[in-house]
């Protein structure tokens, strides 16, 4: 008699994280290059499955896998807008180095991952329970049709910027000084990090001025 396919670790976890599994991915993969809901639609379902191809088995390590698509995925964007500048060496180099940045962070997150799933496989002492985890599709795949469509419209990283340096001044300046955005301080959208970086609007360009007390004191 035919024993029954165990499920892949990722049908094992609750509805609810394979909807936060999908949220997670759609809030910090980069805006799509086209308006076509479909193209959106197309990309976030290929970035949940390969999230699912990692076979996350608990919360925790479905969030690192999301993590690791989302920031790989990050990276590959910095380098198309690179192309998209080719004669302009300050964006080509500012956006090469925010993708080996993002890169760092999503091999960081692989990293994590393999040994949050080592840990767990070694609590449960079972050397083969991913043996059967070879399914080419997963229900969580089907977590995009059912979460909220993406917002109309493309994200402002204007807005979003000025909206960072001022709750994040210190941070924001010294960005805007490196012209990149240091690892230490965790993932931000390269399209945010280069507003930052390049913006012209009163917020931003105050990121350049000292404060009046270091001027004071200078004096």
């Amino acid at each position: 008699m035919d024993q029954p396919a165990s499920p892949a670790p990722a049908d094992a976890l609750p509805g609810s994280i394979n909807l936060e599994l999908a949220d997670t991915l759609r809030r910090n993969l980069p805006a799509p290059v086209t308006d076509s809901p479909e193209d959106a639609l197309r990309r976030q379902r290929a970035a949940l499955e390969h999230a699912v191809s990692l076979l996350p088995a608990t919360a925790d390590e479905a969030n690192l896998a999301a993590l690791y698509v989302a920031a790989s995925a990050q990276a590959l964007d910095c380098l198309r807008i690179a192309r998209l500048f080719p004669n302009d060496t300050a964006v080509v180099l500012k956006c090469t180095a925010q993708s080996a940045s993002m890169m760092r962070q999503a091999r960081a997150f692989r990293t994590a991952l393999e040994r949050a799933q080592a840990a767990r496989r070694k609590r449960e002492g079972a050397a083969g329970a991913d043996a059967a985890a070879t399914q080419a599709r997963s229900p969580a795949t089907d977590a995009v049709a059912q979460a909220p469509a993406p917002p109309a419209g493309k994200r402002d990283p204007i807005a979003e910027a000025e909206r960072y340096a001022l709750q994040h001044r210190k941070r924001a300046v010294l960005i805007r000084r490196l012209g990149h955005l240091p690892p230490k301080f965790g993932w931000l959208a390269p399209e945010v990090v280069f507003a930052i970086a390049t913006g012209t609007t009163p917020i931003l360009r105050a990121l350049d001025e000292k404060p009046a007390r270091t001027t004071a004191l200078a004096a």
